[in-house]
């Protein structure tokens, strides 16, 4: 008799632990609710606010005229500035480069700029250029500069801009044929008078 109440006893004994055991597992195996929030939104990479436009400011001049190229960098962070950039712009070779704005440098057909732009803001870079005499009428001359952040990154933001090559007409080049002899007589008459003041000073002395 008291080896059957014993084995009862070893019996519910057992029942509990085991049932202890698999409480115990299926407490650790649940999830904590609560204790854990939402991921944290990963950082936005500063080139999401950095944008980079690129126009000439006479998209058609004819040869041997002028235009602007002028990029624009556009910080569109309102609290962090751009700072330690670089820009970088390619002049295809029938545009000749008279002039760099901004503190750019010139090196083999390419114009470096340093760029410095503060939060919220845009600067612009200008490279003024002439089209080449020999030209050709209808030409696309294309240039193109892109933005790196960081001097071994790959560029934040590229932009470009056509310059079409207007045909000389046959009005355009009346007008320069008026605009030449209108010079010749402003030449002229600018002569005459100078002439006529150095017959009137001789006079005079």
């Amino acid at each position: 008799m008291m080896h059957r109440i014993e084995d009862g006893r070893r019996g519910r004994w057992r029942a509990a632990g085991l049932a202890a055991a698999v409480g115990a597992g299926l407490v650790a195996a649940a999830p904590a609710v609560g204790l854990v929030g939402p991921p944290a939104p990963a950082p936005t990479p500063p080139e999401a606010f950095v944008a980079l436009s690129l126009a000439a400011e006479e998209a058609a001049p004819l040869p041997g005229h002028e235009t602007v190229l002028r990029a624009t960098v556009a910080n569109g962070d309102p609290d962090e500035g751009v700072s330690g950039a670089q820009l970088a712009q390619h002049v295809p070779d029938d545009l000749e480069i008279l002039e760099v704005g901004g503190g750019g440098v010139l090196e083999g057909g390419i114009v470096n700029w340093p760029v410095d732009v503060a939060a919220g803001s845009e600067r612009d870079y200008t490279v003024r250029v002439r089209v080449r005499e020999d030209a050709v009428g209808a030409e696309r001359l294309m240039s193109t500069a892109c933005l790196l952040l960081e001097r071994d990154a790959d560029p934040a933001a590229c932009a470009s801009d056509t310059v079409v090559v207007a045909s000389p007409t046959v009005l355009s080049r009346a007008s320069e044929a008026v605009d030449g002899a209108m010079l010749l007589r402003v030449a002229g008459a600018a002569l005459l008078v100078g002439l006529g003041w150095l017959v009137w000073r001789r006079r005079m002395a």
